[in-house]
């Protein structure tokens, strides 16, 4: 199949004085050039950041979108490569990073061309879902995309965190400590994150490589391990006075505790009137240091930074989530089979669920069918929004009332959410 860059027209002229653009995959050729317009448009990333992201375990030069005006790069795009969780299934996705064009170039439609072509990739690549950070959550609406799930986040004052000198808790099985983790215990902070995590959506598959690399990355000042005699059984990410990312074993909640109790007195010796946790809103730590008193804040409350997702291929999208909405119907105690229509522009499929299979199929509706935009698509199958909450936006439209009720069946809301560390790697 061709390749969606290569096939569109290279004859679109600009106005004379900047002569013709060029759209094209990036080449490690490209580096330095992309840099500097990465510059000139953010005023950063730094070249450690930069040279950090040429690390990526996965990553390749054509991964980069280029318009490129007589040879020179105006406007970039970034394109990464993880795998999420969604309930009980994954989906492989792309994290779209450091959109921009140069002040003089904007206005000209190169960002959204470039967002379009990214688009057309991941579907030639079989990825049917992308994600993006941004303050500008307009700009990207009007492209299908729609605000989805919650970069959550405790405040609270350092005193109010649990008051254990060092993190050491004295128990009838031994003392509770922290320290600084070792490279050995990478293994155990893998366990732990699976076990934190593994059912929290949006939250990305980490293999050993992704993690050496995660941590390379030095976004945490320090890393600190709870521990019951040498064995881990939990886990803080430290930046200044942020808590990143916490996991600890569910069987062992005094880790929870030690680890807060470290990061209480490293605040307090430093100075940090307050604490900042991050985790999804259901994670123990979270309504810990939010009830400490303390208060949960959404990202986009605190510093206008929402999260935005967008379906390239929604057969191929529905295909990877068919597992767990088989597992949902069967477990509502619905009566089987379970069908549902979907109709989304030109796109139609049909969600057949019954006792012995579960498939999609294209082109086909049934009676039952509810009609959607693409963002409000997208924050319906996430999980961002009910069936409710999605019946009251615009484009919404459902068949018949045994529809919503049978969109309610397959689609729950759940909290959706990534880590600051997989944010800064997109």
């Amino acid at each position: 199949m061709a390749d969606p860059i290569k096939t569109i027209s290279m004859g679109t002229k600009l106005p004379r004085r900047r002569g013709s653009v060029e759209y094209c995959l990036g080449a490690e050729a490209d580096h330095e050039a992309v840099y500097q317009t990465l510059l000139h448009v953010f005023q950063g990333p730094d070249r450690e950041s930069f040279l950090g992201a040429l690390s990526d375990p996965v990553y390749r030069p054509d991964q980069r979108l280029l318009a490129k005006v007589d040879g020179r790069v105006v406007s970039h795009l970034h394109l990464t490569e993880r795998t999420i969780r969604l309930g009980s299934t994954t989906i492989p996705i792309n994290g779209v990073m450091w959109v921009g064009t140069l002040p003089e170039f904007r206005g000209l439609g190169f960002a959204q061309n470039l967002m379009r072509l990214a688009s057309a990739r991941a579907r030639e690549r079989g990825v049917p879902l992308q994600v993006l950070t941004t303050g500008m959550p307009e700009f990207y609406r009007n492209l299908g995309w729609g605000v989805c799930g919650r970069a959550t986040f405790a405040k609270t004052m350092s005193r109010n965190l649990p008051q254990f000198v060092d993190g050491v808790i004295e128990v009838k099985s031994g003392v509770w400590h922290v320290r600084p983790w070792r490279q050995v215990e990478l293994n155990d902070l893998m366990t732990l994150y699976q076990g934190q995590f593994q059912n929290t959506t949006g939250t990305v598959i980490r293999d050993e490589e992704y993690w050496r690399w995660m941590i390379g990355r030095r976004y945490a000042h320090v890393i600190w391990v709870a521990c019951l005699g040498e064995q881990v059984h939990g886990y803080a990410f430290i930046k200044d006075h942020r808590v990143l990312e916490l996991a600890y074993n569910p069987a062992h909640p005094q880790a929870m505790l030690a680890l807060l109790g470290r990061v209480r007195a490293e605040a307090l010796e430093r100075a940090y009137p307050e604490v900042i946790v991050s985790g999804p809103p259901n994670h123990p730590a979270i309504e810990r240091a939010s009830t400490a008193p303390g208060r949960l804040i959404d990202q986009d409350e605190y510093d206008n930074t929402v999260s935005m997702y967008h379906i390239t291929d929604l057969g191929k999208f529905l295909t990877c989530i068919m597992p767990e909405l088989s597992r949902r119907a069967h477990e509502s105690g619905a009566p089987l089979p379970v069908e549902l229509g979907i109709t989304q522009d030109d796109a139609r499929y049909l969600i057949h669920v019954d006792r012995r299979t579960a498939r999609v199929e294209p082109d086909k509706l049934s009676r039952r069918h509810l009609t959607l935009s693409a963002a409000t698509l997208v924050r319906l199958l996430m999980g961002h929004v009910s069936v409710d909450e999605a019946a009251e936006e615009p484009g919404f439209t459902a068949s018949t009332s045994t529809a919503l009720d049978a969109a309610r069946v397959l689609f729950s809301p759940a909290p959706i959410w990534r880590s600051p560390l997989d944010s800064a790697t997109a």
